[in-house]
């Protein structure tokens, strides 16, 4: 295996210097081999020597795991990780953050949206920080390989955005372990990396979503943990988070104030680790704007209004938006938030319950609520991962009866099937405008699940009885062997 492991890693250098196709294998089509191999050789090896992988070696198995099946879809669901998906050539090749050596490519139509002129630079409309952050994957193409295409653009933007993602998967493990026993952290994880948008979104783009939630998830990490080291850890993690996306702000006022509120004393190491990423994100800002505000500020204030009752509803509950259609552990999470929030010890989660609630509410000010070229509520990515924390504190209780551990087996595996078609599957609605999408808000038929098997769906070409029979094949693909996992690993 050692040997098979050194390959793929040959393999995956050499379509990142060629390129790609025509000349070699796409990169994430051989960084999919590479995750693969890693996955089973870490597996082969513990059970081996008697001992069971998912213990012995759980961060591992985790980010083996997710970034085989965050890469298994062989797609790219981008669009607004364009800029970052070029920026890190830009880093490489002319150490800057702007496209005014791409002035062509910034300034086709189809970028209207996405990079614009700002005292004469061309900058992006979106946080930079996802593409410094992805910057050293891109270090050998930009350096040894050809010119960028879209092609190869869309493929580096999916490993990094699946890097980045099943890393926050790991960091979201070792926080719950602070709460949990060690199995049980690890079902958190996995409902968070495997039934949450961030098999379904994060992983599949170098979307802002992804380093926001590995931002938020190495802040709860430190906030969780005891020491100044770990303190000043929490917070990076926040500010990082914030530098990717602003609404994550919210996220790093509540643990401000939880600070302020019980642990004043870790105040300043918070504040020490917070500097880089704030420091790095305004002299952005003020080098290529003149001003301590992002390029897209005035852009971004235009898309507020007063809180929409309409939406917010539709956030909750339509088929084609609604976090109980797609993250019902929510359930649990605010379950396991009320009951932490009661204790001394997990005054923490309050805070970041209040911070989820926040950002249900900012969004239902943004007239673009819908979220553009998206799945299910992309906005709520951060929210799933606290929630899914807070699934750590109610361990005891779901583990109390069978009946409340089938509904955890059942939830999580309903999870997996809704987003494991996101991942896979075209977006439905994907092209319509945001009018359009607000409009079909409360259709059923564009319920991903459903939609994939109707006429115009995914395989709707199929005739029946062929669809359904591959309906039901596709179900049992991805419900079934979560259920099983989930069954064989939760304790009674």
């Amino acid at each position: 295996m050692d040997v098979l492991a050194a390959l793929s890693v040959v393999v995956f250098v050499l379509s990142l210097i060629l390129g790609g196709p025509p000349k070699f294998l796409p990169p994430w089509t051989a960084a999919f081999f590479v995750s693969v191999i890693f996955l089973a050789r870490v597996s082969i090896h513990e059970r081996r020597e008697g001992r069971n992988p998912m213990e012995s070696h759980p961060d591992a198995v985790l980010f083996w795991a997710c970034l085989t099946l965050y890469l298994g879809s062989f797609r790219w669901h981008g669009g607004d990780d364009i800029p970052n998906s070029m920026l890190p050539y830009q880093i490489w090749r002319h150490g800057s953050l702007a496209f005014d050596e791409l002035r062509t490519w910034a300034t086709v139509p189809g970028m209207i949206d996405m990079v614009q002129e700002h005292s004469g630079r061309l900058l992006s409309n979106f946080p930079v920080a996802p593409g410094v952050i992805a910057a050293p994957l891109y270090a050998i193409p930009a350096l040894f390989g050809p010119a960028p295409n879209d092609v190869l653009l869309h493929s580096l933007a999916k490993i990094s955005g699946a890097l980045i993602t099943a890393a926050s998967v790991v960091v979201l493990r070792r926080a719950a372990v602070r709460r949990a026993s060690a199995s049980w952290a690890f079902q958190c994880a996995a409902l968070y990396g495997f039934a949450s948008y961030a098999f379904s979104v994060s992983s599949q783009a170098l979307y802002s979503h992804g380093p926001a939630q590995l931002g938020v998830a190495l802040g709860l990490l430190g906030l969780l943990s005891e020491g100044s080291g770990m303190s000043t850890l929490a917070g990076f993690g926040f500010s990082l988070a914030w530098a990717s996306r602003d609404d994550s702000l919210l996220f790093a006022a509540a643990a401000v104030v939880y600070l302020l509120v019980h642990r004043r004393e870790r105040l300043v190491a918070f504040a020490v680790g917070a500097i880089l990423p704030v420091a790095l994100n305004l002299s952005y800002w003020q080098y290529y704007t003149g001003a301590l505000r992002p390029p897209y500020f005035e852009m971004q204030t235009r898309m507020f209004a007063w809180p929409d009752l309409g939406s917010a509803t539709a956030m909750m509950l339509s088929p084609t938006r609604g976090m109980l259609f797609f993250f019902p552990a929510a359930i649990f999470g605010a379950w396991g938030a009320w009951k932490a929030a009661r204790t001394d010890s997990g005054r923490w989660a309050f805070y970041f319950f209040a911070a989820c609630v926040a950002t249900w509410i900012a969004f239902a000010t943004r007239t673009s609520w819908t979220g553009g070229n998206t799945y299910g509520d992309r906005y709520f990515s951060v929210v799933c991962m606290v929630l899914a924390l807070c699934c750590a504190e109610i361990e005891a209780e779901i583990l109390a009866t069978s009946t409340r551990r089938a509904a955890w087996c059942a939830i999580f595996s309903y999870g997996v099937l809704v987003h494991a078609f996101g991942a896979y599957f075209h977006w439905p609605g994907n092209f319509a405008t945001l009018r359009e999408q607000e409009a079909a808000v409360w259709s059923l038929r564009l319920f991903s699940p459903v939609y994939t098997f109707l006429e115009g769906g995914p395989i709707g070409a199929t005739p029946m009885p062929w669809r359904a029979i591959g309906a039901a094949g596709l179900i049992g693909l991805f419900f079934l062997p979560a259920w099983l996992w989930s069954r064989r690993t939760i304790r009674s």
